[in-house]
């Protein structure tokens, strides 16, 4: 993990003595106070090279438009998606669970990935794109939703009988009402982004993918 963003701090030298991080809220990885290992790492790289990194946590799509617009310089946490105006790191500086979540009334013969032929699926888009290219099953049989909430709704009413989502998404789910079980069906990497305008530094010798944006 630490290599992967030691390579950023070179594509970022020289360009501010400021560093604008920003993540959404993942449990222990990226907390509200700007605490979390994720965090932590960043500070650990780049603080001793000069840099005051200011930390901010936003929802999911807010912190993607802060990079995507250049008002931020990173945004730790992310899955590659071809769709993004954004840069990212070419090693991911972690991997991630993907998990096929059910209600525990559901009377089920888990056999693998088999399992999940002719179900409906919901999944969120933060890990659409990445989800159906490692996992071919899902590409013709899942609807993707905004929001957590909309996903989990699907499940308790019958309307999906399984959501797909990471294991980092699954711990933040409040299940007091109804309870579920999980399977690992993959796995999945995690990347920091950046804005488009390092891309005018020659980010490929430092590791760096210019090739994952639009």
């Amino acid at each position: 993990m630490f290599t992967a963003l030691y390579t950023l701090c070179l594509s970022l030298y020289a360009q501010t003595q400021q560093l604008n991080v920003v993540g959404e809220y993942i449990s222990g990885a990226t907390n509200h106070d700007g605490t979390g290992y994720q965090f932590e790492m960043v500070k650990a790289i780049f603080e001793p090279l000069g840099y005051q990194v200011n930390i901010n946590v936003y929802p999911y799509q807010r912190a993607l438009k802060e990079v995507e617009h250049g008002q931020a310089d990173m945004m730790i946490g992310m899955i590659k998606h071809s769709n993004m105006s954004t840069l990212f790191s070419f090693v991911p500086h972690e991997a991630d669970k993907i998990l096929a979540i059910y209600r525990d009334d559901n009377v089920l013969n888990w056999q693998g990935l088999s399992t999940l032929a002719n179900k409906k699926l919901v999944m969120l888009p933060s890990i659409s794109e990445n989800a159906k290219e490692h996992l071919p099953i899902l590409n013709n049989q899942v609807r993707v939703v905004n929001t957590p909430i909309q996903a989990l709704k699907m499940l308790k009413h019958g309307r999906a009988d399984f959501i797909i989502m990471t294991q980092a998404e699954y711990r933040d789910i409040d299940d007091s009402e109804a309870r579920f079980k999980s399977q690992i069906i993959g796995f999945i990497d995690i990347h920091a982004a950046l804005p488009i305008r390092f891309q005018a530094l020659n980010l490929r010798k430092f590791g760096m993918n210019i090739s994952s944006h639009t």
